[in-house]
């Protein structure tokens, strides 16, 4: 019987503390490629003084998300990032406490909920679309957060008013920044201050909300993820408490509002490069919908589903998932010990050659059935996560994505700069897309 290494023994470094740190948070996790290149798909560091395992693969991302998982602990992953500006959410829940918080909101992510949601989206799609057509140049991930935060405000908050929207916009930039911030010190002038005190308004601002709800309005009938999630009990009784709601609709709305822009702006910054696929899909949103909009044809559009998995596959939401080390794993030959901390990539799974043909290439056809490179082997695909944690909106997301790709196409033309052959390929995702630029005209 081969006899196991500790994991101290893996390849790697645990590097120079605070230096490496910066440069991690500042790469947020993208440099997990280049050390991939360096040490192999196993390899150890250090972030903020915890001694991390580095796994990289689809078996390694089934082990942490299923095989294993319970083992491991989300909360001791991700508290240090997620529970000072948004409290201890879904994503950092564990066992038990996660799977009952998850069955009280999936309420709001499935079924008549969604499809409940069309009509707002469309109505926000097309008043921003039709506005940004007079606008002239724009820097595209601004003007699509603020049209993710309008359909995050009306459809999880139930907020109408554009002024309220203003100001939730300004607290939450300042969560943003309060969650990425290394220097954690609570003082009215520090940027982790200051997403404290944006966390404290917004929450003051959703507990009124919530006493006027319950004071005027029938709960069951609610058009919005926060009225759902305040009527919602299970078989067994439970219900969300009101902290644990104001929490996860903050949580919710960040989410929605940032990632969901993010993948829309690289949607457009390929589809700009790419006149084949924006005729392509155009023909087929023309051969599928007739008269207006609706989600059934949202469903039958396969050209459009794989484009936007290779969005995913190329440019994830989010480029890693953390985990607690709570009872001893091993894996590849190493045991990994309680205190440790294991870290997975799906931005560097995405671009491991036994998995995708040619992985830097853009091509969405690797999806398509026969070929489906992303089913040869489980956990390959994991831009909204896996197993018990795979994203609770992933749902929503990808439906206000269909819906502005369709209208889009179908209206409008639009050019994105700096052009694809300046940019591509794009290995830090959050810092290249403060540089796109958009410009939209009606056709």
């Amino acid at each position: 019987m081969q006899q196991l290494k500790s994991a101290l023994e893996m390849p790697g470094s645990f590097g120079v503390p605070i230096i490496d740190d910066l440069q991690f948070a500042g790469n947020e996790g993208y440099s997990l490629l280049q050390s991939w290149q360096r040490y192999g798909s196993v390899f150890k560091m250090r972030i903020l003084g915890q001694k991390c395992a580095v796994l990289i693969g689809a078996e390694a991302n089934k082990l942490v998300l299923v095989e294993q998982a319970e083992r491991l602990s989300s909360y001791l992953g991700w508290r240090y990032f997620v529970e000072p500006a948004f409290g201890k959410t879904l994503m950092i829940q564990d066992g038990q406490q996660h799977s009952t918080t998850r069955r009280l909101m999936m309420s709001a992510f499935h079924g008549a909920a969604i499809t409940s949601y069309l009509e707002t989206m469309q109505e926000i799609v097309q008043a921003c679309l039709s506005a940004w057509a007079n606008h002239g140049e724009m820097v595209l991930i601004d003007s699509l957060r603020k049209m993710t935060l309008l359909v995050g405000a009306r459809l999880l908050l139930g907020v109408q008013a554009e002024k309220e929207i203003d100001e939730i916009e300004q607290l939450y930039n300042a969560q943003l920044q309060a969650s990425l911030s290394l220097l954690r010190v609570n003082l009215p002038f520090t940027t982790f201050g200051k997403g404290q005190l944006a966390r404290a308004l917004l929450k003051h601002r959703l507990q009124a909300m919530i006493t006027e709800r319950r004071r005027n309005q029938n709960l069951q009938s609610s058009h919005d993820a926060l009225g759902l999630f305040l009527a919602a009990i299970d078989s067994e009784d439970n219900a969300l408490s009101l902290n644990q709601i104001m929490d996860e609709i903050i949580h919710l709305v960040n989410a929605s509002h940032f990632t969901t822009a993010g993948m829309l702006s690289w949607a457009m910054f390929e589809l700009a490069a790419r006149a084949d696929w924006r005729e392509r899909l155009l023909e087929e949103l023309e051969q599928v919908v007739k008269g207006e909009l609706n989600i059934e044809h949202l469903r039958q559009l396969p050209q459009m589903t794989n484009f936007l998995k290779e969005i995913e596959r190329l440019y994830p939401p989010t480029s890693l998932i953390i985990r607690g080390v709570v009872k001893e794993i091993e894996y590849a030959g190493y045991r990994i010990e309680p205190g440790w901390t294991i870290i997975i990539s799906q931005f560097v799974t995405h671009r491991l050659p036994e998995i995708y043909t040619n992985p830097e290439q853009f091509d969405p056809n690797r999806f398509e059935i026969g070929r489906e490179e992303d089913k040869k082997v489980s956990f390959s695909l994991l831009g909204f996560g896996g197993g018990a944690h795979v994203c609770i909106g992933r749902e929503f997301a990808l439906l206000e994505i269909k819906v502005f790709l369709a209208t889009l196409l179908r209206h409008y033309n639009f050019d994105v700069t700096p052009k694809y052959s300046t940019l591509a390929p794009v290995l830090v995702p959050p810092k290249a897309q403060n540089q796109l630029r958009v410009r939209v005209t009606k056709k």
